[in-house]
Formats: structure tokens, C-alpha cells, sequence
């Protein structure tokens, strides 16, 4: 019998078409979790065994003996062996692409004396002889008498090349004396901006600069490249991959750092979904609201970048008596001029712009650490909801002191309480933010558990690069203990606030999912969600919670690929 060539090659077509069907069905699974303890989200009891994945979506949850039936020849099969699967980690506070550089400068992160500093900036310097500035972040305000330090320090350091060093939370710098001669800043150099020039009794530099006199020298440092910060960020997405974060909402930026992202994303590079913020002060111009209008609205609901975020700072920090209060700070020191701190923008201008960008879309970060800050800015998000009738989920960030009074404004407005638990991880012995708010606030201290209790929404983060780590599960650690790794205090600082890891962790991911809109797509284990899942090293629900810290990212899973894993390793 002779078969002609086309019947051939048409039997051929239809043998490969069933081989490839026989090879993937589309009812298998291309990932597969089984024999764990999956934490699904809803509350301490939602536990299943295992997840199915397919593509960039989970599309099955329950036991071990169920998901197995859709596991097929290709579907890649993980087992947990008992391990805690939980969604990944949303970072709903992060400063990305100024961590990410900072991974690149000096790290002061953790430096307890004045000694550990300065061979930590001179080994720098000797390791990076190419670099004309030696910059870098992390010193803390204790180690230095009075809280702050002096440029002789920074002299005796580094004399021949200019040094500037952020304080750990971003609102404080130092210069060496070679950094203000190039800045061209000396005794006579006035500041009436938001913040202050330091100087000693006599009118010399101290060489430390508050918030935006920080400018008079930063100003002065040459500009990363686009290629230099591009490639800081790839250090950045490495670091939080093995962390478990899968998204973020950076808290600061401009239209130059979101086409960073957009690069990224372009590339296939960009393995953390990203709500980026536009940060705004009282002089923004109305051809600039136009243009981050018009970005905002161009990208729309990408699940991995969007631009409707605008982020105002409407006072400073404890530690440098800029946050504003309504009471004096409770050390202060003779003749300073403003006792109660201060608050950046004139609150007709603020109240006028927050109620403008909630009309045109745009979700408002107000950075408010200091009860009166906290309270100026839920009166203007109470302004644009009866201005403009529409819950924007609005959110205040850091709320480090609050008013009993204001704690149920939070649930009564649908504005949302954005916090730091790694903010309060304590010391060995009262710190200057202590001393500062003083015994009769100290009870409203980083209040999470109060702010619950009123029904208020909790949001977690880190505020990296602004805090002792970006690590997750230390801030989780702090949340559920209010202590430090060393187990200290005791009794926990101001421990009536701790609240159980369960809350924690919804506010570490299902808080950051509904801060941004996206509830129904991310922040939970269940079937129509995007695939972000991490692996951890000790089950957090039946640990000694002392023991939070311990716990390691063993897996990361960003929309359905594993994009970190040593959970085979030994």
C-alpha cells in the first residue's frame, strides 16, 4: 500500500500534536507544594497542606493527596517536609533604589561605638581608593554625646577626601571638613528652610545638617549614572529575593527613579511588583502634577509597576527634635528654638494639595512621626473625604507617637496606619527617642496593638534604607515581642503594644495588598491569586517567639517561578 507524501506529513502533524499533548495537559500543574503547612492568610487557623500553580496564578489549595492529582510529567514539585509556606513578604514602605545604592557605600548599620565607625569608614575608603566622596548611611544618634557628632570625628577618619554620612533614619548628615569646603558651607552660611545647619556654642560647624540642609552638601556629591543605578538596583532585587519580598511600594522617588523600574521591567528583570510614590513638597508646580497625572494614568493597573502614589513629609524624626508635637520634647536642651519640633509645610498649602491629588486619583503617604504630625494629617485627609467623597486609603507613615484622641480616626476616615515594627526594636538602655517623648507619651509608643484595637488597618514595612534591617522577619521578631534579638528588655518595651504573629504577618502581607488596591489579586494563598510565595525555615505560629529572628528564607516563589531557593541545601 503506498501512502502518498501529504498524508504523510499530515499524520506526522497529528503524532506530534499528540505528543505534546500527552506531554503537558492543561490541567497539570507547573508547580506544585505539597506535605507543608501552608498558611493561606485569613486569620491563625487557615491552614491547608499544599498549593497548586499554574502559570502566574495559584488554581488549587488543600491537602497533599488533592494537589497531587494535578501534578503532571513537567510540573515541578516541591516538598515541604512540614516547612510553613505563606505569601510573600510586601514591604509597603521602602526607600529601593537609595537602599539599593547605599548597598555600595558605607554601612554603619549596627556600629555601637565611635571606634567601630571610624575603621569602618577607613577600611572603606582604603577599599575604594577610585571614589572621590566616600558616602553612606546607618550611624546612630546614642553613640555620640548630646546625640549628635562632630566633624572632628570624620577629620581624624578621613582628611583628604570629603566624607558625608547619612544617620540611620535619612533626616540627619555628617560632613568632614573637606566635604563643607567643597560644599562652600561655613560659619557664615545661614539655612531658613525646614531644618537646621549645627553648630557649636561659639557659631562653628558641628558638620551635621537636619533634613533639607542636608542639600547644602549633598548637592555637591556627583550623580550615579543611569548604567551605576541600574546596576544598584540589581544588587537591591538580589538582597530582598532572599528575603522574601515580592512587593513593594517605594515611598519617595521622582519621574527619573520610576523609568528605572520601567527599564527593569522591560527586561525581564524586575522580580518585585512596585507602587511607586512621586515625592512632593508645598512648591510642586502644576506642570509637574500635570505630568505625574499623565504617567499615573498611562500605566494604569500593571501588576507589576504603577505610578499613583504621591508621598509628602510633613515633619521630621525624635532623635533630632524635628517631629512635630504637642507637647515639648521631654530633654530638651537649653536654648532651642522650637520645643515642640517643627512641621515642614504650612498646613493650608499641605490640607490644599492632599485634597488636590485625592480629586485626581492619587493614593497621599503623609510621613508623620510626631503626634501633632500624625494629627495635622488625618484633619487633612478628613478635609479631602468630605471635599471629595471617596476613600483614597489614604496613609500615614510611621506614626512612632500618637494621641489616645486620634486612634479611632484611622477606622472612621479609611485611612491607613503605615508602620515600621524594626522602628522600635530596643536597645540596651533608654535611647534618645526615649528620652525624647518622655515617660507620659511612652505608653502610645509605635501603639500597633491600640491602633488595632480601635480598627485601625495595619500596614507593615521596613523604611529601608532608614532602619537596623530590612529583613522581614526582624520586624516581625519586634511585633511580636517588642524586644531586641538579645531578649532584652525583659518584659518588652512598652509590651502592651506587641501584638501575635498572625496580625503581624497580615500586616506584612495582606496590609500592603489592600493598602494598594490589590487585595483580590495578592496577599493570600488562595485560587486566583498571583503566585507569590515564600518558604520558611521554622514554623512562626508554633516557635517561641524569641526565637522569630532565627527564621530563613528558604524559598521565594515571584508570579509562579522560583526566583530564590536553598531549601536543598544542607
Amino acid at each position: 500500500m503506498k501512502i502518498s507524501f501529504y498524508s504523510f506529513l499530515l499524520f506526522s502533524i497529528v503524532l506530534v500534536l499528540m505528543g505534546c499533548t500527552a506531554k503537558k495537559s492543561t490541567t497539570d500543574a507547573d508547580l506544585a507544594f505539597i506535605n507543608g503547612r501552608v498558611w493561606t492568610g485569613m486569620d491563625s487557623a487557615s491552614f491547608a497542606e499544599a498549593v497548586a500553580v499554574k502559570g502566574d496564578t495559584i488554581f488549587h489549595v488543600g491537602t497533599t493527596a488533592a494537589i497531587k492529582k494535578s501534578i503532571g510529567k513537567q510540573t515541578k514539585v516541591i516538598d515541604l517536609d512540614g516547612k510553613l509556606l505563606i505569601p510573600g513578604f510586601n514591604d509597603a514602605h521602602i526607600h529601593f533604589l537609595s537602599g539599593s545604592i547605599g548597598l555600595t557605600e558605607v554601612d554603619l548599620t549596627g556600629a555601637s561605638t565611635i571606634q567601630e565607625v571610624v575603621y569602618r569608614i577607613k577600611t572603606f575608603a582604603k577599599e575604594n581608593l577610585n571614589k572621590k566622596w566616600i558616602t553612606g548611611r546607618g550611624w546612630q544618634y546614642t553613640m555620640f554625646k548630646g546625640g549628635l557628632p562632630t566633624k572632628e570625628i570624620l577629620d581624624s577618619a578621613i582628611s583628604n577626601r570629603p566624607v558625608y554620612i547619612k544617620a540611620y533614619d535619612g533626616h540627619s548628615a555628617w560632613g568632614n571638613s573637606p566635604a563643607l569646603k567643597q560644599a562652600k558651607v561655613d560659619r557664615e552660611t545661614k539655612f531658613d528652610g525646614f531644618g537646621e545647619i549645627v553648630k557649636f556654642p561659639n557659631g562653628e560647624l558641628t558638620g551635621v545638617f537636619k533634613e533639607k540642609a542636608m542639600s547644602l552638601v549633598s548637592d555637591n556629591i556627583p550623580e550615579l549614572t543611569k548604567a551605576e543605578q541600574l546596576n544598584a538596583l540589581r544588587k537591591g532585587l538580589k538582597l530582598a529575593k532572599s528575603l522574601g519580598i515580592t512587593s513593594i511600594a517605594n515611598a519617595s522617588g521622582n519621574i527619573a527613579e520610576f523609568n528605572l523600574y520601567k527599564t527593569l521591567l522591560n527586561n525581564g528583570e524586575l522580580t518585585l511588583r512596585v507602587a511607586t510614590a512621586f515625592s512632593v513638597d508645598g512648591n510642586i508646580s502644576p506642570e509637574a502634577i500635570k505630568m505625574f497625572t499623565a504617567l499615573k494614568d498611562s500605566v494604569g493597573n500593571n501588576p507589576r509597576l504603577t505610578a499613583r502614589n504621591v508621598k509628602f513629609v510633613l515633619d521630621g524624626v525624635i532623635e533630632a527634635h524635628t517631629a512635630g508635637m504637642l507637647e515639648p520634647y521631654s530633654n530638651l536642651l537649653p536654648g532651642e528654638k522650637s520645643p515642640n519640633g517643627t512641621l515642614s509645610l504650612p498646613l493650608e498649602k499641605y490640607g490644599s494639595l492632599v485634597t488636590e491629588f485625592d480629586q485626581l486619583g492619587f493614593q497621599v503617604y503623609t510621613h508623620a512621626i510626631g503626634d501633632r504630625a500624625v494629627r495635622e494629617a488625618l484633619n487633612a485627609y478628613e478635609l479631602a473625604l468630605k471635599t471629595n467623597e471617596t476613600v483614597r486609603r489614604n496613609r500615614i507613615e510611621h506614626i512612632e507617637t500618637i494621641s489616645p484622641d486620634d486612634l479611632p480616626r484611622f477606622a472612621k476616615l479609611g485611612v491607613l496606619p503605615s508602620m515600621e515594627p524594626i522602628h522600635a526594636e530596643p536597645g540596651n538602655e533608654p535611647s534618645v527617642w526615649e528620652k525624647g517623648v518622655g515617660q507620659k507619651r511612652l505608653p502610645y509608643s509605635f501603639a500597633w496593638a491600640s491602633i488595632l484595637k480601635a480598627g485601625g488597618h495595619l500596614v507593615f514595612s521596613s523604611d529601608w534604607p532608614a532602619c537596623l534591617s530590612i529583613n522581614p522577619i526582624r520586624g516581625l521578631h519586634v511585633a511580636v515581642t517588642r524586644k531586641n534579638t538579645k531578649g532584652e528588655p525583659n518584659d518588652g518595651w512598652v509590651s502592651e503594644q506587641k501584638i501575635s504573629i498572625t496580625k503581624a504577618l497580615i500586616a506584612y502581607t495582606q496590609g500592603g495588598a489592600y493598602s494598594s488596591f490589590e487585595e483580590s489579586s495578592k496577599g493570600k494563598i488562595e485560587v486566583g491569586q498571583l503566585a507569590d510565595l515564600v518558604v520558611l525555615s521554622q514554623d512562626l505560629f508554633t516557635i517561641d517567639p524569641m526565637k522569630t529572628y532565627e527564621t530563613r528564607v528558604l524559598m521565594t516563589v515571584f508570579d509562579g517561578k522560583v526566583i530564590f531557593n536553598i531549601i536543598d541545601q544542607k
